[in-house]
């Protein structure tokens, strides 16, 4: 388990090209012009070695078609025709639930901005609730039983 993973790796991240370095810390003592001995940190960023125990997980979304026409839950993914400037008609490209979602995380800010913070929370707490619902919709859990018989 990782943890504090923003103080030990940093990543750089330019189109395609996805960078992940590892942040090392040392201590290093040098000389000043006082002839005083003193110990100062240093910090190194290096690519990271080959033998990381349990690996490196990188989770992200690449949305290549963030506005669409077509409404996404009725039409294929291949036949989506994406828009460079979004109007009232296009559609944004998730499925329904994250879609109302945004809605009110905007109601959210729309609200905090008129400094009503109450309307904010409630918002802000619907909007939590269908990101969640949509995280537990994609875990599929199967169960499988054997029968068994008994024979005499």
């Amino acid at each position: 388990m990782s943890y504090d993973t923003n103080k030990t790796f940093a990543f750089y991240h330019q189109g395609k090209v996805f960078h992940i370095y590892r942040i090392a810390r040392s201590v290093a003592r040098g000389i000043d012009t006082s002839g005083v001995v003193k110990e100062y940190g240093v910090t190194n960023v290096l690519y990271p070695d080959e033998t990381i125990p349990s690996g490196i997980r990188v989770e992200y979304t690449a949305l290549e078609k963030p506005f669409v026409e077509q409404d996404p839950e009725s039409t294929a993914y291949s036949s989506l025709t994406e828009v460079t400037s979004p109007t009232e008609l296009t559609h944004v490209n998730l499925n329904r639930m994250l879609s109302l979602a945004i809605v009110d995380y905007l109601k959210a800010m729309i609200a905090e901005r008129d400094g009503d913070l109450e309307k904010k929370e409630y918002y802000m707490r619907n909007f939590y609730k269908k990101v969640s619902d949509n995280e537990s919709n994609k875990n599929k859990i199967h169960i499988s039983q054997s029968t068994s018989f008994a024979v005499k």
